[in-house]
Order: C-alpha cells, then structure tokens, then sequence
C-alpha cells in the first residue's frame, strides 16, 4: 500500500537530521521496537527513561511513512465523542478514556518542554460544531455530558457564534482547554535524539520479515539473514502492524489534505482553534507555527491491499477532484480571508477502530509483543498512550487501563 502521496510540509520545511546504519550483525537487546514514526519515537523515549536496553529498527528512515502526512492535531476527542463512547462501553469507561487523552495532550506539553525542539508545539481551543439544524439536541447531549465531567467546555448556538466565526453553524461544543498542535516530523526527531542520549541504537533500512515468539523471548530475523534476540518486542509500525492481527481491528481510508502559503490575518477564525463538523467524514481544520492552514477530510474507504485507492498517487483524477473541493470549501469557511494560496497537497492512510479507541498490549497470539497500535485521528496522543502503558507493562506493572484498549474488547 502507499501509505503517503504528494507534496508533505513536515519533511519539505525540515530536512533529515540525522541518518542511522542498516543493521548488519546479529545483536542482542532487552526491548526492540519495530517502527519509526512518532509512535515508536514516544515508546522509545519511555522506554530509555528507565534505562532499558531498547533497540529500534525500521525498514525506512525515521519519520518517513505515515508520520509525515500526520496533521498532528492533538485533542482530548477521540473519533466517537463521549455521549456515543459512553453507550459503547459505558460511562465510566468513556469518560476515562477522554481523561486519559487530556492528560496525554498536557504530558505532550511537558515532554516538548525538556527537549532541545519546541516541536511548534502550541495549545489550543478546539471547536466541535453542526451545521445540521436537527443534530442540535445530540450536540446539546455531548455537551452536556462533557460538562458534567469537569471539561472546559462552552455551547455555542448559531447566535452566540455569529461574532467567532465568519462560516454559519447550528451548535458548537467549544472546548477550552485539552487541545494542542504539534510538528511531528519535529517531534519525532527531537524524541529519537533524546532516547539516542539516553542509549537507544537505531537501525534505518532494516525490515523485519521473520518472528518466532519464544517463551522466554522473540527471535527475529531479515532479509539479509541477520538476527536480533530480544526479550520483548513492541510492535509500532502503524498499519503495517495490523498483518500480524488475525481479527479485523481496523478500517483504512485515505484522507485528503491542503496546505496554504502563510496567511497574514485570520479573519474569521476566533483564536485560529482547532475546528472539525460532525459529518461522516468529517472536515477538520487547523494552523501552522509559521501561519499556514491545514484542512483536512474528504476520506475514501480504501479496500483491499492492491486496490486504487490503496496505492492512490497524487497525480490521479480522484486526488485533484478531491483538493479541488477541499480548495472550495477552505473558501466558503473564511471569504474574508483574500490571500489563501495552496502550498503542499497531499493524501495518507489514516486507520479507525470501531470504538475510535487504540489498540495497546498484549495479544495472546504472539507471547512477549506488546502491540502499540495508535489507530484514530488522536494518532500521536495515543502514541503517549502507548509509550506510557507498555513502558509500565514492560516493568511488571500491569495498568487496569489496558482493559480500555486491549484486542478482543
């Protein structure tokens, strides 16, 4: 599959700063992560903390799959909102899990704090609206709910938020706090140089097609015939993982995505928030350190391996009729905004769950893996997620969190 296509701003704004050997001698190491974007980057940076022996192998460069079409928007709001998650799994369970992700955006916050890269790193306001007049009791009941659990959040309706915005809406769920933007290639690396102080060895160009799950520990092997033995293995090579699941965890589509020239006002976009509707799927919107605007949706299922869609270059009729109308309607949402100029157009695989929850854990299939699936739109604060939970998993200690994001849920 072609996990990205076109023109990504991460990777274009900053070249690669470091390159890392292939690996060419059998090792040995405690923890072994597969995987090299911000996922693997966040586990590794846990994992190092504690002075664990960790090793990181990916079959690209650091950063380079889907991490780099990542729109890096990091929100308490995972993809089902709470009201619809609460009678999934329950109240309690739900709200937990919204607790656990705000948490997350803040630990993001702390971490960006210590290392040598802000990472853009900036919280923000984030705006969940309808522009469906008969979605306005569910949208009231979302809010409502969020309310009742201590979440900084306002009710907009169409009057209140006719001097925020110069695009029309119904309702809107305003959050106030719990939500933040990043710069994940930046992210990426400033984690890996930090894990690299703290020991971690890392192996670009090195692809793993051979595990044998032992009792005591996990022989791997690559193409070139050498081999690692590690204690525990951490499976996060994003999609790439969900081949070694038997049952059906995940649905790929592929999202569409417009970056702009700088912008010099914002006219019609109160504090520049983080801004999505309620349709399926959804439009979503953010800003850039330097000014920019990402909109982002307009999502195809993707199907099988070798359909279209699944390989979709940027060149296709289907890419172009979808940045046409991602164009159009960045237009319609700010008409006073005169200088909107298209940049960067690209599209990338993007996985959801049936519960908008990640994957994080054990499967019984495979003894002494953890798998750090981050699926869903809140891709790099599940990445802390997993980072978090397997780091203490790895100690013995097991969390009743995982119950949340465990496989056969």
């Amino acid at each position: 599959m072609k996990l990205v296509a076109g023109d990504m701003i991460w990777t274009n704004l900053t070249k690669v700063p470091n390159k890392y050997p292939y690996l060419s001698e059998n090792i040995e190491c405690d923890a072994l992560i597969i995987g090299g974007g911000v996922t693997a980057a966040i586990i590794a940076y846990y994992l190092t903390k504690e002075g664990i022996n960790t090793v990181l192998v990916d079959k690209n460069i650091i950063g380079y799959g889907s991490t780099r079409a990542s729109t890096a928007i990091l929100q308490y709001e995972v993809d089902t909102d709470l009201w619809g998650l609460s009678h999934m799994i329950g109240e309690k369970q739900a709200v937990e899990c919204f607790k656990l992700s705000e948490k997350a955006v803040f630990d993001i916050r702390d971490i960006v704090s210590t290392l040598e890269d802000n990472c853009d790193f900036q919280l923000k306001e984030c705006l969940y609206y309808t522009s469906n007049a008969s979605h306005i009791a569910p949208l009231k009941q979302e809010f409502d709910i969020r309310k009742k659990y201590g979440f900084d959040v306002e009710f907009l309706d169409k009057n209140s938020a006719k001097d925020m915005f110069s695009f029309s809406l119904e309702a809107g769920v305003y959050s106030k706090s719990g939500g933040a933007l990043i710069n994940p290639y930046k992210f990426t690396n400033a984690l890996i140089k930090e894990a690299v102080k703290n020991g971690l060895t890392i192996y670009e160009n090195t692809e793993i097609n051979k595990i044998n799950c032992q009792d005591d520990h996990v022989l791997l092997g690559t193409p070139n015939d050498f081999s690692i033995r590690a204690k525990k293995v951490i499976m996060a090579a994003g999609y790439e993982s969900k081949k070694y699941i038997k049952e059906d965890v995940v649905s790929l589509t592929r999202t569409f995505n417009l970056v702009t020239k700088p912008i010099k006002e914002f006219h019609g976009w109160h504090n520049t928030c983080i801004f999505r509707d309620d349709n399926d799927p959804y439009i979503y919107l953010r800003t850039t350190a330097d000014n920019r605007i990402i909109i982002g949706g307009e999502d195809e299922k993707v199907g099988k391996e070798s359909s279209k869609m699944s390989n979709l270059t940027n060149e296709d009729t289907v890419s172009i009729k979808k940045y046409d109308i991602l164009l159009e309607k960045l237009k319609a949402f700010f008409p006073d905004i005169k200088d909107i100029e298209v940049e960067y157009k690209f599209s990338g695989l993007f996985g959801v769950t049936k519960d908008g929850l990640p994957y994080i854990g054990e499967y019984p299939q495979m003894p002494n893996t953890y798998f750090a699936l981050a699926y869903g739109s809140n891709g790099i604060v599940n990445g802390i997620l997993c980072g978090q939970l397997i780091k203490d998993l790895y100690l013995n200690n097991k969390r009743p969190e995982l119950d949340l994001f465990k496989f056969g849920r």
